[in-house]
């Protein structure tokens, strides 16, 4: 670790190797994401004591879940990536993580659903400040050669932030009764409402320690080299990569939120379970998907070395497609435990996607742009992704009309997109074979592997 007047002084900009400041900046961006993965996902364990008090219909929920979070962390993300391509990036992410704390503490605060949602967006736009910045940072402190594994990493507090929210959603509203129990000025107050604000504080105090290392030197900045006309000419050069390989990634997030927004009150509705039997599980379940990103950011990186210059997507497929005919089964089974396993082995196999998308883009990137690309492609990604609670909402309540028909939803929703998802993406794999290539010719770096 270093001393903030350390921290102040700048570094080289594309290391050689990983050095002890690198492992100390991971370390910290991973303790940021985590609580904002907390924080993002606690309010989807909470759903039925929400929707009781606030008298919510699973549309103005599915609202809540999605568009209220991820149009406003989409479009303010584009913005915030472009600062972070040329304003101090520890900053930004100081600034964004004190909104979004702040923001989650005033939603245990709400009184319906316009102050609910108001809520929502603000933790939306907090967290966009975060990951342009966070991986924009990691390219400039990790090798290529290491990047799959730091990006990796850094998104394991997805899993973890994830599977700490099912955990704490599972056991906090009791915890949360019991002390509201002995302290008698606390009467009257919701306990979902505790839980929600206890989550929201602790994330400031980490935030903090985003000047404790280094901010990267970077090339020279001049404005063509940040501006929206390099962008789009960026853009334009990888199209053939870019579209295939987003609309692939977004099909996949769009199914992720409607799992994590639903999944929980599919257990609630379909095989009675209490959140405190299901939290703990879920909870397992996010730390066993977290460990196994490791292992996976180390293969990548392994067999990139060796050659295989599209094995950011060319690996994901391979995953996607052994677990695509178990998403197309997993909302008719029966059995609760079979549907316990099932559903993990799709979380931990083929959900996480965001360490995929972000080591692209972060190889195939100039520096200056990486920022705002990242934002852009995260747009996309979110915008689409983001209404997938919301649609499985509106079949339940406007198709089916039965709350119990929800899992019926989902396997629409998984049905179609799974399958889409894998053939876009394998077309996008020549695509960026090409571009790896003619990066590394222009830096002499060896050739592609046939």
């Amino acid at each position: 670790m270093v001393t903030i007047e350390e921290a102040e002084r700048p570094v080289r900009a594309t290391p050689i190797r990983a050095t002890g400041d690198s492992w100390w900046t991971l370390a910290v961006l991973f303790c940021v994401y985590f609580f904002c993965l907390l924080d993002r996902y606690i309010i989807s364990m909470l759903v039925p004591d929400i929707k009781a008090e606030l008298a919510l219909s699973d549309i103005q929920m599915g609202l809540i879940l999605g568009p209220a979070f991820s149009l406003f962390y989409a479009f303010f993300g584009v913005p915030i990536g472009y600062a972070s391509d040329l304003f101090p990036r520890r900053w930004i992410i100081f600034l964004g993580v004190l909104l979004f704390s702040l923001a989650t503490v005033f939603t245990g605060f709400a009184g319906g659903f316009i102050t609910l949602f108001l809520a929502r967006i603000l933790v939306g736009i907090g967290e966009a400040s975060v990951s342009p910045s966070a991986n924009s940072l990691l390219a400039d402190k990790f090798p290529r050669k290491q990047l799959a594994t730091a990006i990796s990493i850094y998104h394991i507090g997805v899993k973890i932030g994830t599977a700490s929210a099912y955990v704490i959603g599972g056991a906090g509203v009791a915890i949360a009764a019991a002390v509201i129990a002995i302290f008698p000025f606390m009467d009257g107050t919701a306990p979902w409402r505790i839980v929600i604000m206890v989550c929201g504080v602790p994330a400031v105090f980490f935030a903090l320690l985003v000047f404790t290392f280094r901010e990267p030197v970077r090339p020279p900045r001049q404005k063509s080299d940040v501006g929206p006309a390099n962008l789009v000419r960026f853009i334009r050069g990888a199209a053939r990569l870019l579209g295939p390989m987003l609309t692939g990634f977004t099909l996949i997030a769009f199914s992720a939120n409607c799992m994590a927004g639903w999944v929980p009150t599919y257990l609630v509705r379909e095989f009675g379970w209490s959140r405190a039997e299901f939290g703990p599980i879920l909870g397992v379940i996010g730390l066993i998907t977290a460990a196994t990103l490791i292992f996976k950011g180390i293969a990548m990186d392994w067999l990139f070395a060796k050659g295989f210059k599209d094995i950011h997507i060319r690996f994901y497929t391979w995953l996607l497609a052994v677990t695509t005919p178990i998403g197309i089964a997993l909302f008719f089974i029966p059995s609760t435990w079979l549907f316990v396993f099932c559903y993990a082995l799709i979380q931990i196999v083929a959900v996480p996607i965001t360490a995929y998308v972000a080591t692209v883009i972060q190889v195939i990137t100039p520096v200056r742009l990486r920022g705002q690309m990242l934002a852009c492609v995260s747009f996309c990604m979110i915008i689409l992704g983001g209404f997938g609670p919301t649609v499985i909402g509106l079949l339940t309540d406007l198709v089916f009309k039965d709350e119990s028909k929800v899992g019926y939803s989902l396997a629409i929703v998984i049905g179609i997109a799974f399958p889409s998802a894998l053939l876009l993406l394998r077309t996008a794999l020549k695509p960026l074979r090409t571009l790896v290539a003619t990066i590394e010719a222009n830096e002499g770096e060896g050739a592609v592997k046939p």
